[in-house]
């Protein structure tokens, strides 16, 4: 981003009313932590006016992910939105507005439900985390278009990883409100980490991006941060700091986190501040537990996955996995209705391997199917019942 950020200024103060080229064309490695905050630039340089022309990569699997992750589309108008929820990562997507947030959120967590296993602790963690984060960028960052977030996982590596990049005002020139006497950027980032620091305690408590630190570093993971011209990476075992020069400097913020979700971890123990401990509610309390009654609803219709593949099958036995762990004790109802057939290799993989994942004690005691059709009763029998032979 500092590389990006520099050839920026050098055609600001050179060529401003030129034509900008950006080619992407070798690229042939890109991640969200690094990509995030160009498509931040680029999008104030376009909202400023300039002129801009973007080359892809001509890798067409690179090309492809650009296209598929929406950077391409924030990069060039041009090409259309894409609403790919690959089972690996959420789309990058913009915002502008605090009511943009909730909604983003609920659909980043949702991929996440349904791509790896994730004790209730860490979906609490994630989910704060980057509520927190895209929550700064409105309240402090004034940036004219907005915030980038994203978030990819890594079941194979029990990790995740999220960005929040923005093209505001900074750390330092937000902070500076209220604390006057810092001088630069890293003392800056640096006052922003700890517990109870803010530029203004009418827009929050100043916890946000303590109790992310604390939540990727108790977890073994990392905390990226980089603004103007600093740059911190902490990690449960060191702090690195990184200086460059002023035409090196990202005009903006950018916030890389790293989950890792096999680690002992308590979120209470994370958000504790002032000797007090703080539990945040999930996704999981506010959108499938039932205000009545202490079990979960899960409604198939509202589902994205499909019915029709081994592989949205698999992605429904882990989101159902994730409910059974977050409310040990709690019956699920699965409701079928408005769902008039599935495919046999869905059945299988989604209710057949669940059976024999939990054991028929607790499958029977967990799961209540309600609203199917004959077909689909007859489908998941007949998949249970295979496994059973086979095992």
């Amino acid at each position: 981003m500092n590389e990006f950020g520099a050839a920026v200024k050098l055609w600001k103060l050179k060529r401003p009313f030129d034509l900008l080229t950006i080619d992407f064309n070798s690229v042939e490695k890109p991640y969200p932590n690094g990509m995030l905050g160009i498509l931040s630039t680029i999008s104030f340089l376009r909202n400023s006016g300039a002129k801009l022309k973007v080359i892809l990569p001509n890798n067409s699997n690179v090309r492809r992910l650009f296209i598929n992750n929406n950077w391409a589309h924030y990069l060039d108008n041009d090409f259309p939105v894409s609403e790919n929820k690959h089972e690996r990562h959420l789309v990058t997507r913009q915002f502008k507005e605090f009511t943009e947030i909730a909604p983003i959120i609920n659909d980043f967590m949702d991929v996440v439900l349904r791509s790896i296993r994730l004790p209730k602790d860490i979906i609490s963690a994630l989910e704060w985390s980057v509520n927190e984060i895209c929550d700064n960028v409105i309240n402090h960052s004034d940036s004219i278009t907005g915030g980038f977030v994203q978030v990819v996982t890594f079941p194979t590596n029990n990790s995740l990883a999220f960005t929040v990049s923005d093209s505001g005002k900074g750390i330092l020139k937000s902070l500076k409100e209220g604390i006057p006497t810092l001088q630069t950027d890293s003392q800056a980032i640096g006052e922003a980490i700890k517990s109870g620091v803010t530029r203004n305690k009418e827009f929050g408590q100043g916890n946000g991006l303590a109790g992310t630190l604390r939540i990727t570093t108790m977890t073994e993971g990392s905390l990226d941060i980089t603004s103007g011209s600093a740059r911190i990476i902490s990690t449960s075992s060191s702090n690195k700091v990184f200086e460059n020069e002023d035409l090196r400097a990202f005009d903006g913020t950018s916030i890389s986190g790293q989950i890792i979700t096999n680690k002992k971890f308590s979120i209470s123990k994370a958000l504790e501040f002032n000797g007090i401990l703080y539990t945040p509610i999930n996704i999981i309390d506010l959108e499938y537990e039932m205000k009545d009654q202490d079990c979960l609803l899960l409604e198939m219709k509202k589902e994205t996955t499909g019915v029709g593949t081994r592989q949205s099958g698999k992605q429904m036995r882990n989101k159902i996995n994730n409910l059974i762990q977050s409310k040990k004790g709690y019956p699920i109802y699965v409701d079928w209705n408005g769902i008039p057939v599935i495919s046999s290799s869905f059945a299988d993989e989604f209710m057949g391997k669940l059976f024999l994942e939990i054991g028929p004690l607790n499958f029977s005691a967990t799961i209540r199917n309600k609203n199917m059709e004959p077909l689909i009763q007859q489908l998941l029998d007949k998949a249970i019942s295979q496994r059973l032979t086979q095992t």
